[in-house]
């Protein structure tokens, strides 16, 4: 009887649970976030769908977040054809103070303005982190903070 019970309130359990959690969600895609384009404009990640991506969170203040644009602006040199590098800035001050950072390091690729509710999507607690996705929607790596084979990394992908 006991036994009984136990399988019985297991199931009310699943049952509740699943309720809550349905079995046949899907996992949103990583390309479902806004941002802001350094006009001012409305940007919207699912613009990236099909193409494969580097986002790479920084800010204007971090120091190994401007070290790492030399290496970002060679992946978008060297693969602009089959990757498209986002750079989103957060705590970085007003669209103006994130241009003339981007207008400063002389970046060439994509740069917008974060939304704070992306980095809690993409679980994002440093700076800077960068996340590779496929053409396909594939999460391929995460790494929170500085990476000193980021260039490597990311070309792999490309052979």
């Amino acid at each position: 009887m006991k036994h009984r019970q136990e399988s019985v309130c297991l199931l009310l359990l699943a049952l509740a649970l699943g309720a809550v959690l349905p079995l046949s969600a899907e996992a949103p895609s990583p390309f479902d976030f806004t941002a802001t384009n350094l006009d001012g404009t409305a940007f919207s990640g699912r613009s990236l769908a099909g193409k494969a991506v580097l986002l790479d969170f920084w800010g204007t203040w971090c120091a190994p977040c401007i070290h790492a644009f030399p290496k970002l602006r060679q992946l978008h040199a060297d693969f602009g054809d089959r990757l498209t590098v986002v750079g989103m800035a957060f705590y970085s001050g007003e669209l103006e103070d994130v241009a003339a950072a981007a207008a400063e390091h002389e970046l060439d690729y994509t740069v917008l303005m974060g939304a704070e509710e992306t980095l809690g999507q993409f679980e994002i607690f440093a700076f800077p982190s960068y996340v590779m996705i496929s053409a396909e929607g594939e999460i391929l790596f995460t790494q929170a903070g500085q990476m000193a084979d980021l260039y490597e990394r990311v070309a792999a992908y490309f052979p």
